[in-house]
């Protein structure tokens, strides 16, 4: 599918996803990759709380780590 078929929220998660994309082909091994990885938990988790509440948070987090379906 070509990025001209998005919509505008898929356009723009499609532009983020491509510096994310970048960042983890930057890297040289697994230990950079979890390294990375963990630096990106800890961003998301400023995100939330900043945004979202540490109560809305521990809602993502919760809904993300869950394997029961939704």
């Amino acid at each position: 599918m070509s990025i001209e078929s998005f919509n505008p929220l898929e356009k723009r998660m499609e532009t983020m996803m491509t510096v994310i994309d970048t960042a983890i082909i930057s890297t040289d091994s697994p230990s950079d990759q979890l390294m990375l990885a963990c630096a990106m938990l800890q961003r998301t988790r400023e995100i939330f709380d900043h945004i979202l509440g540490v109560d809305g948070r521990k809602e993502m987090f919760r809904g993300l780590t869950n394997d029961e379906p939704s």
